[in-house]
C-alpha cells in the first residue's frame, strides 16, 4: 500500500508535506506532552503494534500483496489526531531502516494511511457503536483500510495523468491492483484485528475495575 520513492513528482509530494507538516505540529502540541504522559505506555505498545502488522506482507493471487495497517484501533480508542502521528512515525521509521515507502512521499503516505483511514474509522465507530456495538470495530476497521487505499490509487492515478512518464500504470488498473486485496483479504483482517483488540482492552479494563 506505500507508494515508494520516485512514484510520485514534486508536484504531489511538495503539497502533501504542506499539508501534513501543520498538521503533524498541531496534533503533537494537542496530543503528547506532560499532561499525556499516562497515555505514553498505551500509545507506544499501539503503535508498535501498528509498526509489526505493517511489516507483514499478506500475498494475494495475482502476484500482488497487501498488508495491514493498525491505525484504525489507535484512532478509535485516543483520536484520529492521535493516530496521525503514530501512523507517520510507523511510516517514518519503515523508509529511514526498512525501504518501505519513502521520504519524499512520507507526507502522502502519511494523509492517505495516518489521516484518511483513521480518521473514517473513527468517524465510522462514533456513529454505529451505540447502533451495533459489536460489529461496529469491524466496520471501522474495515472501511478505514478501503479508504486509504482508495486515496493512494486516486493520488497514483492523479500522477499517471499529470505525467505518464512518472507513472506509467493507468488509473483502472492501479484501483484494480489496490482495492481488490484490500476488498477481499487485507480490509477483513484489519476489521478482525480491531474487534479483537477492542475486546481484549475491555476484559483488561473490566479486570481492572475501571470505568
Amino acid at each position: 500500500m506505500h507508494i515508494p520513492d520516485g512514484f510520485l513528482s514534486p508536484a504531489l509530494t511538495l503539497p502533501a508535506y504542506a499539508m501534513a507538516a501543520p498538521l503533524w505540529v498541531w496534533s503533537v502540541k494537542r496530543h503528547f506532552g506532560p499532561h499525556q504522559a499516562n497515555a505514553l505506555p498505551v500509545l507506544g505498545t499501539l503503535t508498535a503494534l501498528a509498526f509489526a502488522l505493517q511489516t507483514i506482507v499478506i500475498p494475494v493471487p495475482g502476484g500482488t500483496s497487501t498488508h495491514v495497517v493498525g491505525a484504525a484501533l489507535i484512532a478509535i480508542l485516543r483520536g484520529p489526531q492521535v493516530a496521525f502521528v503514530c501512523e507517520s512515525l510507523v511510516l517514518a521509521l519503515q523508509a529511514l531502516f526498512f525501504g518501505t515507502g519513502g521520504i519524499t512521499v512520507l507526507g502522502v503516505n502519511a494523509l492517505c494511511m495516518g489521516l484518511v483511514g483513521p480518521l473514517s474509522a473513527w468517524l465510522a465507530y462514533q456513529a454505529l457503536f451505540r447502533l451495533v456495538p459489536k460489529v461496529a470495530p469491524f466496520i471501522a476497521g474495515y472501511l478505514s483500510l478501503q479508504l486509504s487505499s482508495l486515496t493512494v490509487a486516486l493520488v497514483l492515478g492523479l500522477q499517471n495523468w499529470l505525467s505518464p512518464a512518472q507513472f506509467p500504470s493507468p488509473f483502472p488498473v492501479v484501483l484494480a491492483s489496490m482495492m481488490l486485496p484490500s476488498l477481499l483479504v487485507a480490509g477483513i483482517i484489519e476489521g478482525l484485528y480491531t474487534t479483537f483488540a477492542m475486546r481484549l482492552m475491555a476484559r483488561v479494563h473490566a479486570g481492572d475495575g475501571r470505568p
